[in-house]
């Protein structure tokens, strides 16, 4: 469904304010509705490095 917000005296730099406001709260249910949905698999951040698990000092800086 399709609305229209009148942003027609508003100077740019307000309008585009508002067209971020817009997109950070349809980016904010996205999230919402995803976290209730229980089967769905979550997806975490990856560390660019590949480096995943634990590590100790002497593995990390290759020293000794």
């Amino acid at each position: 469904m399709a609305k229209v917000i009148d942003v027609g005296d508003l100077p740019e730099e307000e309008v585009k304010l508002v067209r971020e406001f817009i997109k950070f709260l349809k980016e904010k249910t996205k999230m919402r509705d995803r976290k209730t949905i229980g089967n769905e698999k979550i997806i975490f951040r990856t560390w660019p490095l590949g480096a995943k698990g634990r590590y100790t000092r002497k593995e990390i800086y290759n020293y000794l």
